[in-house]
């Protein structure tokens, strides 16, 4: 089990994130002639079967999930405005597609819960913490995030999937959520949800969190950027490079094939509660 002692009491429940089932998309470019999003506007990029598929991370702060299938596969993408985590997961339990939504807060994330049974998964790990499916794990694969001009530059027939919301979710709540997320900032009551931190960072330290099933393992910010901006090391026995590109995005990836590890660009609390005891890079092991 990853995260240890949950609590249902600690669950902060709302009702008012809807999930985004996604039935269609337009290309991104178009999107940024009309001038619906601007060039240095965040995008979440999950890929399935060799497509790509683009959404808001602005709109994704009121989401915090996204379900439908891309190539014919199903997925999900679950993001969370203040641990800044985003996760892909094949939403595919026993043979069948679950239906996926945030029902609340727990520790300061988005906690998931299934429609078909109403267990409590968590958004990083992909694993069931509580109730009938609990110990189920879901695939996870990794997301992309970058800007609108990056993404282009990339993916130039890249489609982006926009929700339509209501205006007091566009006016209201979206920008509410993207307020506390961009600023770092817990609302007040998120702290009610919360078990004991992790202090060997701040709680709001920027990072790459890499893990594996035998690693778990934060990269600050600060120290990939200490590095030049590259900064080498070794996952599993692997060889791994861990980078920060020219728009301020970490990523890492195995050098001896060029493939990606699962990982994660978030916030110090949100992966220290969901890996209790993970690794720190540049932390000195006792002994």
């Amino acid at each position: 089990m990853i995260i240890q002692d949950f609590n249902e009491k600690k669950i902060i429940r709302d009702n008012h994130f809807q999930r985004f089932d996604v039935v269609g998309s337009e290309p991104l470019a178009d999107v940024l002639e009309r001038k619906k999003m601007k060039p240095t506007d965040e995008v979440l990029v999950v890929e399935r079967g060799g497509h790509r598929l683009a959404f808001s991370l602005y709109q994704m702060t009121y989401h915090h999930v996204a379900q439908g299938e891309l190539a014919g596969q199903p997925y999900i993408l679950a993001f969370c405005a203040i641990c800044h985590g985003a996760t892909s997961m094949v939403p595919v339990v026993d043979g069948a597609v679950h239906h996926f939504s945030c029902i609340g807060i727990y520790n300061g994330m988005a906690l998931l819960a299934d429609d078909e049974t109403q267990s409590y998964w968590d958004h990083i790990s992909g694993e069931c913490i509580h109730g009938e499916l609990k110990g189920e794990m879901l695939q996870l694969i990794p997301v992309e995030h970058m800007s609108v001009e990056h993404a282009l530059k990339r993916w130039p027939d890249l489609r982006i999937a926009l929700s339509v919301q209501p205006w007091y979710r566009r006016w209201i709540l979206e920008p509410l959520m993207n307020f506390f997320g961009n600023r770092g900032i817990f609302p007040p009551y998120f702290y009610l949800s919360m078990g004991e931190r992790d202090t060997r960072l701040p709680d709001m330290t920027s990072g790459l969190g890499v893990y594996t099933k035998k690693t778990k393992r934060f990269y600050p910010m600060s120290a990939i950027q200490d590095a030049g901006g590259e900064l080498q090391d070794q996952v599993d026995g692997r060889p791994m490079v861990v980078t920060v590109n020219e728009e301020g995005f970490p990523s890492a990836v195995f050098s001896d094939q060029q493939e990606k590890p699962m990982q994660l660009y978030c916030r110090w609390y949100g992966f220290a509660f969901t890996f209790p005891g993970c690794e720190l890079y540049g932390e000195k092991k006792e002994g």
